[in-house]
């Protein structure tokens, strides 16, 4: 579940099989690089060959090629990161991956272009292709030397452990560089690659010592499921170690930081061009008492109270470590701005380094520098090694880079919308003596640029790489899912509604490809996001959303756009977002697409709060609901787990004990159990998830509730197997299928699963709905 804010808030930044076959003689086929753009079709129409278009299913989105970057996947936009151009700019390669359901793997291809040809309908060549067996990637964090020739990429096969590799583009001639003994997470390296550092797992270490038998154990920051399985961060979240290994030394160096290294995400770092100094975010693990003065709400809620001794604070800061004596220290005593990203960039004479979104320290004499200070985060300079900072700017910016060839610093305006995808202006800045200001932007007159390469896709297109020449014209260099010719897709459409309190929310609607005008459908609600330039086969996860192949069983689905971050942490959080379901229900209905008594909604990590609080508050009726590994603002996941207190408090008017103790019981889902008449599907990954849902196994079971709860254990937040994929979207088209339309998969190996629903649909109160029903 989502237990770290910080995966709470990636939620936010958002959010073909062919081709592989190809990788035995290096290349793609010419006819996989001229489709094109898909459009949304009934199952009626037919193909150029003449055969009927077939359903989407999930194995199609599971199979489905994709580009091979965290942070497009989970959410982000792809402008920028599609490319990975080689120094001298003749090359660049991209990063592919799709899932294998045979062998429970995803298969990642790094693919080579030719920079000079890509508006010649160039022939992609395939360097290598890796499977993992993992959650982790088996191709990232790619990276070129100035040889121009040499790549290095953190990688690993079936069964490995992830380690550092080396890959000679013109011979193919893979080196594995490190021999790690677990997990590497992410690297960063000088331009020669004389110098690298690397960050590995932790083993982990037994919770319980020698001797517990007969002194028990004192409980300090360990979580109960490291308790109950008696180690401690055993898990994804575990502590990290930094370490230098230099070209000609057998041994490699670790180096010790003073925040603490890991969690959910891989510690973001940056090498200093000479080698010589590793900038590094950490988590603090003692926070000031003056860092709750900074006014960012996230900020507030982090600081709310004082995490225990050794427990995470999810609240971070740059060091900065000499790599050759390995002396460490604080780069500035404030923290950064938490969640929505900070960027680094070196001078390039290694003198100095520039860092986005960081707050400056309190201790000021003057009233109104302090207050300037505590509202806003700042743009900085930081001198090496005297850590003297001067700033840039206090404006909403997004860091891109410090040319050396003009000098200029070069900034997004609007972080929120850049990391969304969005439109946004460049401004510069230039150093004038030891102070910065805006400065034009440079002149572009007779320089030669690179091509742009982009994705692109749309809600109703899926995905090409395109070049883009100087005059906008586009060149399609790879359909990446040529099959998609032969499916039935839903037509997507963007919607805009009234919520229930009359506000205007945008959405997506999928409509189901053999749609009658007149007949009203079923209707699939998922939550957590929307974004109109992109394509989602699933939404905007691949946990527990489907769309398409809902669509094609017969469903319209409306991806809702919430979470509404303006009200997060706040007691109305939940009723905005069930205002949001509410309204659109409405709006489809008067359309007349829709049959209102046949409404199903799916909810995730932070919004199964949010279908919870629907399902127990709500006057109108959900037939079927699904949610998974999430947050639900219960008594049970406040006292067991010490980290939800700082968000839960500030929606309840604080913890539940004497007069607060009301709007938990007249707020919280979880004492509202009565209340639900909708059978519900309970997803959860590993065991962490396993024990702060049981309670709503446990207590609608109790109550005579139809509640099925599916335990996957090897799952990821975001699920990533193909299996765990399977296991959670297929059985949430069942679990709709069922419940709304009457309607049972034929296949025999599903025998024990609709017997299990069958018996939950003989409770009392439950009734099933007959197929076509208008």
């Amino acid at each position: 579940m989502g237990v770290d804010i910080r995966t709470l808030l990636s939620c936010f930044l958002l959010m073909g099989c062919t081709y592989f076959r190809a990788h035995c003689n290096g290349v793609f086929s010419k006819d996989q690089l001229t489709q094109e753009p898909g459009q949304s079709t009934s199952a009626a129409q037919i193909t150029a060959t003449g055969a009927t278009k077939r359903p989407v299913t999930v194995a199609d989105s599971i199979q489905m090629t994709r580009l091979a970057y965290p942070s497009y996947t989970e959410g982000g936009p792809s402008k920028g990161i599609v490319a990975k151009f080689s120094p001298d700019g003749k090359h660049f390669v991209v990063i592919l991956k799709k899932g294998n359901l045979e062998a429970n793997t995803n298969e990642y291809s790094l693919v080579l272009f030719q920079t000079a040809a890509v508006f010649q309908s160039p022939e992609p060549r395939v360097l290598i292709s890796l499977a993992s067996s993992s959650n982790r990637p088996a191709i990232d964090n790619v990276l070129w030397l100035d040889d121009s020739n040499t790549i290095l990429f953190l990688g690993e096969r079936p069964g490995e452990q992830t380690q550092l590799y080396s890959l000679k583009c013109n011979s193919r001639e893979l080196t594995r560089l490190t021999s790690s003994a677990t997990n590497l997470t992410s690297f960063v390296t000088t331009a020669s690659g004389e110098e690298i550092v690397y960050a590995s797992k932790d083993s982990g270490s037994m919770v319980l010592p020698e001797g517990v038998e007969r002194k028990g154990f004192a409980v300090t920051s360990e979580s109960v499921p490291d308790l109950i399985q008696g180690r401690y961060r055993g898990g994804e979240s575990e502590d990290e170690s930094l370490y230098v290994a230099r070209s000609g030394k057998k041994a490699d160096t670790k180096i010790k930081t003073q925040g603490r290294i890991g969690g959910i995400f891989p510690p973001r770092m940056s090498l200093s061009p000479d080698g010589a100094h590793l900038l590094i975010q950490t988590e603090a693990t003692e926070v000031p008492n003056t860092w709750s003065d900074y006014k960012d709400k996230f900020m507030k809620v982090l600081t709310r109270r004082p995490a225990p001794q050794g427990a995470h604070t999810s609240i971070h800061q740059y060091e900065l470590v000499d790599t050759h004596t390995g002396a460490d220290e604080i780069l500035i005593d404030a923290p950064i701005m938490p969640n929505l990203g900070s960027e680094v960039a070196w001078a390039p004479d290694s003198k100095s380094v520039v860092v986005s979104d960081v707050y400056l320290p309190l201790n000021v004499d003057d009233p109104s520098e302090q207050e300037l200070r505590k509202a806003h985060a700042y743009l900085v300079e930081v001198k090496i090694p005297s850590r003297q900072f001067v700033k840039v700017s206090q404006d909403d910016l997004k860091l891109l880079n410090w040319d050396p060839k003009t000098d200029l610093l070069a900034c997004s305006v609007g972080r929120i919308d850049s990391l969304k995808g969005k439109p946004t202006s460049t401004v510069y800045f230039r150093k004038n003596g030891e102070a910065w200001s805006k400065a034009s932007a440079p002149d572009q007159t007779g320089a030669q640029s690179l091509p742009e390469i982009i994705l692109d896709e749309d809600m109703d297109t899926p995905p090409r790489i395109v070049a883009i020449d100087p005059t906008g014209q586009k060149t399609v260099l790879m359909d990446l899912n040529p099959q998609f010719q032969n499916l039935a897709l839903a037509r997507v459409e963007e919607i805009t509604w009234k919520d229930s309190r009359r506000r205007e929310v945008k959405g997506g609607l999928y409509w189901p490809p053999d749609y009658v005008a007149g007949r009203q459908y079923p209707v699939v609600i998922q939550t957590h996001g929307w974004i109109t330039n992109r394509f989602w086969m699933d939404g905007p996860f691949t946990t527990a959303f489907a769309a398409q192949a809902l669509a094609s069983k017969g469903f319209f689905v409306v991806q809702d756009n919430g979470p509404d971050w303006h009200l997060w942490v706040t007691s109305e959080e939940a009723p905005s977002a069930m205002a949001s379901y509410e309204g659109v229900v409405d709006y489809l209905d008067r359309r007349g697409l829709i049959d209102r008594n046949r409404v199903g909604i799916t909810g995730f990590s932070r919004t199964y709060w949010y279908v919870a609080y629907a399902l127990t508050h709500s006057k109108y009726h959900f037939a079927a609901a699904a949610v998974a590994d999430g947050v639900d603002f219960s008594y049970f996941q406040y006292m067991a787990f010490s980290q939800f207190g700082r968000e839960f408090e500030p929606v309840y008017g604080g913890p539940p004990y004497g007069k607060n103790m009301s709007r938990w019981l007249k707020q919280s889902p979880a004492f509202l159990m009565d209340k639900i008449g909708t059978p519900l599907r309970v997803q959860t990954i590993g065991p962490e998830s396993l024990l702060s849902e049981w309670h709503w196994y446990s207590g609608l079971s109790r109550l005579g509730k139809p509640v099925e709860m599916i335990y996957i254990p090897g799952g990821t937040h975001i699920l990533e197997k193909p299996w765990d994929r399977m296991i959670s979207q297929q059985g949430n088209v069942d679990w709709f299928c069922f419940w709304l339309k009457g309607e049972e998969d034929s296949d025999p190996t599903k025998a024990g699963q609709y017997q299990r629903w069958r018996e939950l649909r003989g409770l009392p109160g439950q009734k099933i709905f007959r197929k076509n029903i208008r």
